[in-house]
């Protein structure tokens, strides 16, 4: 195997007059920098000189190197044929800044032609620039992901010093937008292929119906933790017989897997920018991804979609990557009814799961209902001083039964007190005992989901009014989510990913 060396030298040329901050090329091939002599003594111009020097004699090494190789590589695949450079050089958005250098067509006639633009390096259509792993960590990683595309491509543009010729910001969301998409079909594949593998549809419908799927029994906590704690928190009294009949089960932490889903919506942009005489008021459309949090033993990993079938796809295809079947899943979310009835449709197949009604979700409606079902704040307050504990008690009849009996009187909408009852009695398998669950240290809020919206979809896309697309929203999205798994560096080098838990 041939050796390559890329030298990059830069000379600083002192001046007794001030000089513009200017690299040239010397004949020694190292490019040199003239300064003043009231220059040369600050830190801080020799340091922006050298720097401002540094980067073209970088930019201009690699384009060097990289022609020598083309030209090389042509040369041992051409025999006795001419080498013709190509008309359009081949172009690369680096960490170095942007780029171009020459590659060379080798025309051999019946053995046919090679070209170093398609054969060598990754052929890019007429306009595309080549993008390289540094380029897209720094760009998208700890750019598009934090600020604004306008931002970064002024950040990335700045430390590479070079400010004209740099990377535009709509590029650099064509670019973070495309990056996205391409994940996103990358998982969409990866899903397809881990269902068929394991007898399930594309749609996630299960196939094959094994005996481990229904037989497997949910590992919960024993009688006597149960019992202690349920003690502790009547503080010796009695347990009152609705604690001890809650349907929902005190699972076993250790044979767990805890996963967080819920959605979070974005404005969306409009098709089209008409300007209307009379402007119709109207609801504004909005773009929803799906986020999903896995965790199980301190090891977590995060899932972005749109919608929540097509994530709750990736889920499972999560789940038999990951060897997690005979655990039991049990699913925290906002009560939300048709993100319910999805989860246990999809996963019918799968006896061992649960869902329990976050806590702060059923604490907010209930006191949401009530504002609009009282007469009065000083009314409300008094029923829900009384409902909520009977709640976090994890008693649910008798919580619709006072609800049942509150006078008529106090009551100024009739039908929004029904409906509280019915989102009770409806999610009555939900509700478990917050009180001990506490006790035991189970978990009880679906928070840590409401943590994962805001830095995969809502700290980057709810600033200032912003608007977005489908695609748009959801590319990002996914990137996002990638660098919160540390997946970006298998992907942007292998345009791969683990899809495996990860601490």
């Amino acid at each position: 195997m041939g050796q390559y060396r890329i030298e990059v030298r830069v000379r600083m040329l002192e001046c007794n007059e001030a000089a513009e901050i200017n690299p040239t090329r010397l004949e020694n091939d190292s490019f040199g920098i003239v300064i003043s002599e009231a220059d040369a003594v600050s830190i801080d111009r020799c340091e922006n000189a050298v720097l401002r020097t540094a980067y073209p004699a970088m930019r201009e090494a690699l384009s060097e190197h990289l022609s020598g190789v083309s030209e090389k590589k042509a040369l041992e695949n051409a025999h006795s044929s001419e080498i013709i450079v190509n008309s359009r050089q081949y172009r690369v958005d680096g960490e170095v800044g942007r780029f171009e250098f020459k590659t060379h067509i080798v025309d051999d006639g019946d053995k046919g032609q090679y070209n170093t633009i398609c054969d060598l390096f990754s052929e890019l259509s007429s306009r595309e620039y080549y993008r390289t792993v540094g380029f897209k960590e720094v760009a998208m990683i700890y750019g598009d992901t934090e600020q604004s595309y306008s931002k970064t491509a002024a950040f990335i543009n700045r430390i590479r010093y070079q400010t004209e010729g740099g990377t535009p910001y709509r590029t650099l969301r064509e670019n973070t937008q495309a990056e996205g998409a391409e994940l996103i079909i990358h998982i969409e594949e990866k899903t397809r292929v881990i269902l068929q593998q394991e007898g399930f549809s594309e749609d996630g419908t299960c196939l094959e119906h094994k005996e481990a799927y229904i037989e497997t029994q949910p590992a919960t906590l024993s009688v006597v933790q149960v019992t202690e704690a349920i003690e502790k928190d009547q503080r010796g009294s009695e347990a009152d017989e609705d604690i001890l009949q809650n349907p929902v089960s005190y699972e076993d932490p250790e044979e767990t897997v805890n996963i967080t889903i819920d959605d979070v919506c974005v404005k969306k942009q409009k098709e089209t920018r008409e300007k209307q005489r009379a402007p119709k008021k109207e609801k504004r459309q909005s773009v929803n991804n799906t986020i999903v949090h896995v965790e199980k033993g301190g090891r977590s990993y995060r899932l972005n979609g749109y919608g929540s079938k097509a994530t709750l796809c990736f889920l499972i295809a999560f789940i038999l990557n990951n060897d997690l079947l005979g655990y039991r899943f049990q699913f925290f979310t906002d009560g939300h009814k048709t993100l319910n009835a999805t989860i246990l449709k999809m996963f019918s197949w799968y006896k061992n799961i649960g869902i329990i009604l976050d806590w702060h979700h059923l604490e907010k409606k209930c006191k949401e209902l009530l504002s609009m079902a009282m007469k009065g704040r000083v009314v409300r307050n008094e029923v829900l001083n009384k409902l909520l504990p009977l709640l976090w008690q994890g008693m649910t009849a008798k919580a619709i039964a006072y609800l049942q009996e509150v006078p008529g009187s106090l009551i100024k909408d009739p039908g929004v007190m029904e409906k509280l009852m019915k989102y009770l009695e409806r999610n009555t398998q939900c509700i478990p005992c917050y009180a001990v669950r506490k006790e035991l240290g189970l978990r009880n809020s679906s928070a840590i989901g409401e943590k994962m919206n805001d830095l995969i979809v809502s700290d980057r896309q709810k600033n200032n009014g912003m608007s977005w697309s489908k695609s748009g929203s959801v590319a990002l999205a996914s990137i996002t989510a990638l660098k919160l798994n540390n997946e970006y560096g298998k992907w942007f080098e292998e345009r791969d990913i683990e899809f495996k838990l990860a601490a």
